[in-house]
C-alpha cells in the first residue's frame, strides 16, 4: 500500500524506471486461463493424433520391457529410455509448443516485451525474515490472494459438481464401455468441464488484472516533494544552472575581449554602445561582429581599442542597428553600404590604402587619438 503522504500519480520517468526494473502490471490469472484455453483447443484438434501415437508408444514400451530381465546393462536400458522419452516429447510437441508460445504472448499482451534482471539482484530486504513475514501475511496482496484462492476453489467445485450431476448416469455406464469409447467419453467430459472453467475464469482474470493495475498504480504514487525533486533533477538544480550560465557568460566575455585587438574598427553611439567589427578579405564573406557591449562593457571595448590603436568611429544609427546582432554574426546585407564606407575611410586613415595625390590627408592628431567622429556616414539620428 502506498504511503498516505503519496498522493500524486507517477511521472513518466518513474514509470520508465519501474519498467526497467521489471515492475509492470501482470495478472497470473490471465496467463493461466489462456494456457488452459489453448491446451483444450489443441487437445480438441489433435486429440486423436495424440491418443493414437500414445497407444503405439505404449505398445512399443510393453513389447520391449520384457527384455529388461535378460538385458539389465546400461547399454540397453539407457538408449531404450531415451528413445521412449524422445517419442513422447515429439507426440506432445504440439501441446507443449502451443502452451509455450501462449505463455509468451499473454505476457507481451499485458506489458509488452521487456527483459530485466533487476529482480535477480541480491537484496537484504528479500532475505530479511521480519520484512518477508510482514510482506506475506500483513499486506493487501495476501488478503486478496486468500480471497482469490477461495473464490477459485468454489467456482471449480461448483462447475465440477454441476457437470458431473448432468452426466451421472453415463458415468455409471463406464464399466460397460470398451477402451476407445471410455477414452472418448473421458476426453469429451474433461473438455466440456475445462471450457466451462475457462469461461468463468475469463471474467475472474479480467477482475484480477484490474486489481493488479490498481495496486501497481498505488505502489508508484509519489509525494509532492518527490515530484518536485524529480523535476529539479531532470531540469537541473536552479543554482547549478545559474552558475553554469554565469560561467558560460564569463567564458564568452573573455573570448570576446580577446578578439577585440583583431578588430578593424569600433563603432559607437558614442557613449552607451560599442561594436567591434573585423573584416578579412580572404576569410570573411562580410564584416563580422567580434565584440559588442553597452554601458560599462562598451567603455571596456573602447579602452581596449585605444590601447591597440583601433579606430573608433561615432555613428549612433549604425551602432544601434549593429548591437541587435549577435557576436560572431556577419552584418546583414542592408548594412553593407554603410559599413563598407566606414571601413574604406578607416583603411585610408590608417594608411592601408595609398591616397592619391589630391586626396585629403588625415590629421595626425586624430590618428594618434584613435577617435574619428563620423556622423556623415550612415545618416544622422
Amino acid at each position: 500500500m502506498a504511503d498516505p503522504g503519496k498522493t500524486e500519480s507517477a511521472t513518466p520517468k518513474k514509470r520508465e524506471d519501474a519498467r526497467k526494473k521489471g515492475q509492470v502490471v501482470r495478472s497470473i490469472e490471465i496467463n493461466a486461463v489462456l494456457n488452459v484455453l489453448i491446451s483444450l483447443v489443441v487437445l480438441k484438434i489433435s486429440g486423436d493424433y495424440i491418443m493414437h501415437n500414445l497407444k503405439e508408444l505404449a505398445g512399443y514400451f510393453w513389447g520391449n520391457v520384457t527384455l529388461f530381465n535378460n538385458k539389465l546393462d546400461e547399454n540397453f536400458i539407457m538408449p531404450f529410455i531415451m528413445d521412449i522419452m524422445e517419442r513422447f516429447i515429439m507426440i506432445m510437441l504440439p501441446l507443449l509448443a502451443s502452451v509455450f508460445v501462449m505463455g509468451i504472448l499473454s505476457n507481451v499482451a499485458q506489458f509488452g516485451f521487456i527483459v530485466s534482471f533487476e529482480s535477480m539482484k541480491p537484496s537484504m530486504d528479500k532475505i530479511n525474515p521480519g520484512k518477508g513475514f510482514k510482506r506475506i501475511f500483513f499486506s493487501k496482496r495476501f488478503i486478496f490472494e486468500i480471497i482469490k484462492a477461495v473464490f477459485k476453489i468454489v467456482i471449480i467445485l461448483y462447475i465440477a459438481y454441476s457437470t458431473v450431476k448432468k452426466i451421472l448416469n453415463e458415468i455409471f455406464l463406464t464399466p460397460l464401455m470398451d477402451i476407445n469409447t471410455y477414452l472418448s467419453f473421458s476426453a469429451d467430459t474433461i473438455y466440456r468441464l475445462g471450457m466451462k472453467i475457462v469461461v468463468a475464469f475469463v471474467v475472474f482474470s479480467i477482475l484480477d488484472y484490474l486489481y493488479q493495475r490498481y495496486e501497481f498504480e498505488d505502489s508508484l504514487k509519489m509525494s509532492k516533494q518527490e515530484v518536485k525533486d524529480e523535476m529539479r533533477q531532470m531540469e537541473g538544480d536552479p543554482l547549478v544552472k545559474s552558475r553554469i550560465r554565469q560561467i558560460q557568460r564569463e567564458s564568452a566575455r573573455k573570448r570576446m575581449i580577446s578578439e577585440i585587438p583583431k578588430a578593424d574598427v569600433v563603432i559607437t553611439n558614442p557613449t552607451h554602445v560599442a561594436i567591434a567589427l573585423r573584416y578579412r578579405e580572404n576569410e570573411d564573406d562580410a564584416p563580422k561582429i567580434v565584440a559588442k557591449g553597452i554601458n560599462l562593457m562598451a567603455e571596456k571595448i573602447k579602452d581596449i581599442a585605444r590601447k591597440n590603436s583601433i579606430v573608433i568611429v561615432e555613428n549612433p544609427p549604425l551602432a544601434r542597428t549593429l548591437v541587435k546582432l549577435e557576436v560572431g554574426w556577419s552584418i546583414t546585407q542592408d548594412l553593407f553600404q554603410a559599413v563598407a564606407e566606414i571601413l574604406a575611410f578607416v583603411y585610408q586613415a590608417k594608411g592601408k590604402i595609398r591616397l592619391e595625390e589630391n586626396d585629403k590627408k588625415v590629421d595626425n592628431d586624430i590618428l594618434n587619438d584613435n577617435y574619428i567622429p563620423y556622423p556623415e556616414i550612415g545618416g544622422k539620428e
